[in-house]
């Protein structure tokens, strides 16, 4: 069940912020990836070692139902979903072990609804957890129950909260009885799903009582900008754990987003690789703001085809053959960070859509910066004590170092300043790093230029 357990809250001032500040030092955070390795789909060596240069830090896949339990009553790992497994565990990344979809042995091949076939499910359930020990310790109960994803007709369509908590009631404890130390994800919905209540739907059916946290997919790429950017997909994340803690006690509860992505399919609804890499870089950035947020797992790590007008073939950080994408490279060069580092606190502006992240990492300053409407615009930051050099570093791009001083020469008017510094940001985050102990800004300006804004529309 969830554990419920309170954390002290520390207010903390920093350089014009204030935040209340609720991450504890050491506590998890996944940087994932989806896989298809169940499926067959990739080199499964190559594709690991490419995700650990990105500092990736686990994979998401499944092991199905039908897959283990092909003659009623006899369950057997076929080799070829073992052997991804072990292979991903030996090379030092978390697996997230889905436990989903019908068997035809069992109700027709519907969901698992009938005493007979919960059974079948918590035994098949119960074996994955056995077969695989300490090689797993996160699984998901299901994938996408709220549509009819992974089903046959007639039984692809939405499943009842009902139904669902019933099997999440008896595969639980079963599942903790056997190794008390994983996590059980419960949820699994599509955002459609939350946005209908689903989600809160099973919460009231208590829920929390019957996984370890709550898992959701938080897609919005086929909505028009603004609502498909990742503030406005984290302002909704936010409200999803507010709605969590409210059935809590107040408490956060556990909280994952297991698919995500902007897929670079030719289309309306298909977003620029460059622009994609962008989003990317800020949704990870913003989940590090809350404390009940542990990971996300990007949908998905390799794109499934060529075909460039279809979406499921274009959601990789890398193209079929791992020939990076520009999200591979901002994943990359975010990674150490977003597992690592510590939110401090977010740094006030003048401008509404410039947002400003502070974190820590081995006690050193970042500020993340970028600008939430895509457009570009000129920081200017002020410091008390303009001793040391700072790293500027554009995700995707090498970092570099610069000193302290600034001077508005181009409107021929403006004396050296030691004391300040001058960049401009645009969609893709800056990461600004240094002693940023007495550093506030100043100014921000527009320094809009001609964008490719019909991307994001």
């Amino acid at each position: 069940m969830i554990n419920s357990i309170l954390k002290p809250l520390t207010t903390v001032l920093v350089a014009g912020s204030i935040a209340l500040n609720t991450v504890c030092a050491g506590e998890r955070f996944d940087v994932g990836v989806c896989t298809h390795f169940s499926q067959n789909k990739g080199i499964v060596e190559m594709n690991l070692r490419s995700m650990k240069h990105a500092g990736i830090t686990s994979i998401r896949d499944e092991a199905g139902w039908s897959s283990l339990e092909r003659e009623r009553g006899r369950l057997v790992m076929p080799e070829r979903l073992d052997q991804y497994v072990r292979k991903a565990s030996a090379a030092g990344l978390d697996v997230l072990l889905i436990l989903d979809y019908s068997n035809r042995l069992y109700d027709d091949g519907d969901r698992p609804r009938s005493p007979e076939a919960i059974e079948g499910f918590c035994r098949y359930a119960e074996f994955a957890v056995r077969h695989f020990g300490k090689d797993v310790n996160l699984y998901e109960v299901w994938n996408e129950w709220d549509i009819g994803i992974g089903l046959r007709p007639p039984y692809n369509v939405g499943g009842s909260p009902e139904d669902y908590v019933k099997l999440l009631k008896a595969v639980y404890p079963r599942m903790k009885a056997i190794d008390p130390d994983i996590t059980v994800m419960g949820g699994g919905s599509t955002s459609g799903g939350v946005k209908k209540g689903w989600l809160e739907d099973i919460i009231k059916l208590d829920a929390l009582d019957y996984c370890d946290a709550i898992s959701i997919h938080s897609y919005n790429y086929s909505a028009r900008f603004p609502e498909r950017s990742p503030e406005t997909c984290s302002e909704w994340m936010t409200g999803v754990q507010n709605m969590l803690r409210r059935y809590n006690g107040g408490t956060g509860v556990p909280f994952y987003v297991t698919e995500m992505g902007w897929p670079n399919h030719i289309g309306r609804t298909g977003t620029a690789p460059e622009l994609s890499a962008s989003y990317l870089a800020r949704l990870y950035l913003l989940a590090r703001t809350s404390p009940s947020f542990r990971g996300i797992w990007w949908y998905d790590f390799q794109d499934d085809g060529w075909n460039a007008e279809h979406n499921e073939n274009n959601f990789g950080l890398v193209r079929p053959d791992l020939t990076p994408k520009p999200g591979y490279h901002v994943l990359t060069d975010i990674s150490d960070l977003i597992a690592n580092g510590q939110y401090v606190g977010r740094i006030r502006s003048n401008n509404k859509n410039v947002e400003i992240i502070h974190f820590t990492r081995e006690g050193h300053d970042t500020w993340a910066v970028w600008s939430s409407d895509d457009g570009d615009y000129q920081v200017i930051v002020k410091t008390d004590s303009p001793a040391g050099d700072l790293t500027i570093h554009q995700l995707g791009h090498k970092p570099y170092r610069i000193g302290w001083g600034f001077r508005d020469w181009v409107s021929r008017r403006g004396e050296f300043i030691p004391d300040r510094l001058s960049i401009v940001v645009g969609s893709r985050p800056v990461l600004i790093s240094g002693d940023m102990t007495d550093v506030s800004v100043l100014h921000t300006i527009p320094r809009m230029r001609e964008t490719a804004n019909e991307e994001k529309k």
